[in-house]
């Protein structure tokens, strides 16, 4: 199996694990399409005034992993 059908399958895993019954997990999907330069923006299992609070949540600790994985990076 190769890097993508590996993120594809444990992806499916996790929404899967979000439709189950008395579940706590949740699920926040953005879909982007370059050519067509769209976004959708899914929720799964959660209210709909949670999925802009979550988005910002993840995007803030990306920008903040990213940005200490580039300050750690030395010049070759």
């Amino acid at each position: 199996m190769n890097y993508k059908e590996e993120t594809y399958a444990s992806i499916m895993e996790a929404l899967n694990e979000c439709t189950l019954e008395d579940t706590d997990l949740s699920a926040a999907i953005v879909i982007v399409d370059n050519e067509k330069n769209t976004v959708r923006v899914f929720g799964m299992n959660m209210d709909e005034y949670e999925l802009p609070v979550i988005l910002l949540e993840a995007a803030e600790e990306v920008s903040e992993r990213i940005t200490k994985e580039m300050k750690n990076r030395t010049l070759n």
